[in-house]
């Protein structure tokens, strides 16, 4: 048998407590499968380097990482503090906000969207950093909002601003977006994770965008962040739209108030599994460890229970970014994810009937016939040869009893298939015939692995193989024996 790593994918913030090569090596050993990087900070310079020195990391580890790049969005920011990145505001004080370029400190602060003091009335409630801090208006004057606090706290710069119950006009991408994306498509980012989705709409115009900026980038999987109420009403469209979504539970509890969080999650996770999507759990998964090296016990049941509602993924935010111990932070997420894992079995929920395109009923049917066989038969493993790794994305989401070994060309494929549960990739070269391309991932599999010869594997494959086909055929073999066809 292969060695069972974990099947969940660990997604990290990358920021300046984890952006060096020494953090990002011990974080790659430690369990993350995926860097995301919040395209809301930094430039386009820092994260060209950023991006170089994970490719490099992840070279030297031996392991895949996928780099997703996080779009701003429309989104309603605070600006930067001048003395420090965060002051405190205290209950009952003053505090403005001001579209005006103001140097911030704990009196007052700017912000870049001008049309905030036209959506805003006396008595509005105004939270800021994930609904931690509540700021209720007095007045509007002009450029600036008068607030008194009244529920104070740490604020860090650059936070986001929600404002419960007013709408906020989304006009989709923002040029600050549009000129992140040819940046990303053009470094050769795996994901892109779009802010602020509202219908299918905002998907398709991305595609398009990607389009625009290179043609030959068209599959580039698109991640839906589910934050607002209108998202919610328009899911399952979003999700048929999307590559996978995110439930991005710090906005969306300030706009739908944190009581329902839990059941919006489980009924996000119940859609996007029966429509074959990856789904990641985002949020304050271990927020303690931010401050502190051990997580709450709440923390920990969060995460495993993220898993047995059938989550892909799950993602630390500021536990890596500017935790004091982002190695620390994914070492913990990792230990409860096998802990979880061992009871999944139990525990877990499963979606059995998948909802697709017609186009992929093919795969999905020889997804389920492969689990079917190796569980069967108590294969080894099963065995998917993939161009694009979306047979693999099938095969994960049957959730097979057995590892899923996929094997590409493709270093790009490769470093995709990291997001995917369950799910360990491997790049070989071309193979001209099954029986060439057999004999060399199993040369990997005995390599890497406990495989040996005599070992029964299962094996989903395109024929015939030089011309690189889809899925087209499954087969049950031995490890060392030929195969006939």
């Amino acid at each position: 048998m292969i060695e069972r790593r974990l099947k969940t994918r660990i997604v990290c913030t990358i920021g300046p407590n984890s952006d060096s090569d020494e953090e990002l090596g011990s974080m790659i050993q430690a369990g993350m499968n995926v860097a995301r990087l919040n395209f809301s900070h930094g430039n386009h310079e820092y994260y060209k380097n950023l991006i170089d020195r994970i490719r490099k990391m992840s070279a030297l580890k031996g392991l895949p990482v996928a780099i997703l790049q996080d779009l701003q969005g429309p989104r309603m920011r605070i600006g930067e503090f001048k003395e420090s990145s965060m002051v405190q505001l205290i209950a009952g004080n003053y505090f403005k906000i001001s579209t005006e370029k103001v140097e911030g400190n704990s009196e007052i602060v700017h912000t870049p969207y001008q049309e905030l003091p036209k959506l805003i009335n006396k008595d509005d409630l105004i939270l800021l950093n994930d609904g931690s801090i509540e700021l209720q208006v007095v007045s509007v004057i002009g450029s600036e909002i008068n607030t008194k606090i009244n529920v104070g706290g740490y604020l860090p710069s650059r936070k986001g601003i929600n404002i419960p119950n007013v709408s906020i006009e989304n006009k989709g991408l923002t040029d600050k977006d549009l000129a992140d994306l040819e940046f990303g498509i053009k470094q050769g980012v795996d994901y892109v994770a779009v802010s602020f989705v509202q219908n299918q709409k905002d998907i398709h115009n991305v595609r398009k965008a990607i389009v625009n900026i290179d043609s030959d980038k068209s599959d580039i999987p698109i991640v839906s962040k589910l934050e607002r109420p209108i998202a919610l009403d328009n899911l399952d469209e979003i999700v048929v739209a999307s590559d996978g979504v995110m439930v991005a539970r710090g906005d969306l509890g300030v706009e739908i108030g944190v009581e329902k969080v839990p059941s919006v999650q489980k009924r996000i996770i119940d859609i996007a599994n029966k429509n074959g999507k990856f789904v990641v759990i985002a949020t304050q998964m271990l927020e303690s460890m931010v401050n502190t090296t051990k997580p709450t016990r709440a923390e920990a049941s969060d995460v495993a229970n993220a898993i047995f509602d059938g989550a892909d993924a799950v993602m630390l935010s500021a536990e890596t970014a500017v935790g004091i111990d982002p190695t620390a932070a994914v070492s913990m997420i990792a230990e409860i994810i096998r802990e979880a894992e061992k009871n999944e079995d139990d525990w877990g929920h499963f979606v059995e009937d998948m909802n697709l395109e017609f186009d992929k009923l093919p795969a999905l049917a020889l997804s389920r016939a492969s689990k079917k066989l190796a569980e069967t038969l108590n294969a080894s493993a099963l065995i998917v040869f993939t161009r694009s790794g979306s047979t693999a994305t099938l095969v994960s989401k049957t959730r097979p009893p057995v590892p899923i070994v996929a094997f590409t060309t493709s270093t790009a494929t490769y470093n995709k298939m990291a997001m995917l549960k369950g799910v360990s990739p491997f790049v070989l070269s071309r193979a001209m015939s099954f029986e060439e391309l057999k004999t060399s991932a199993e040369k990997v599999l005995m390599k890497s692995s406990n495989i040996k010869q005599g070992d029964k594997i299962v094996v989903i494959a395109g024929l015939p193989i030089k011309d690189m086909r889809s899925a087209n055929i499954v087969l049950f073999c031995t490890v060392g024996e030929k195969v006939l066809i």
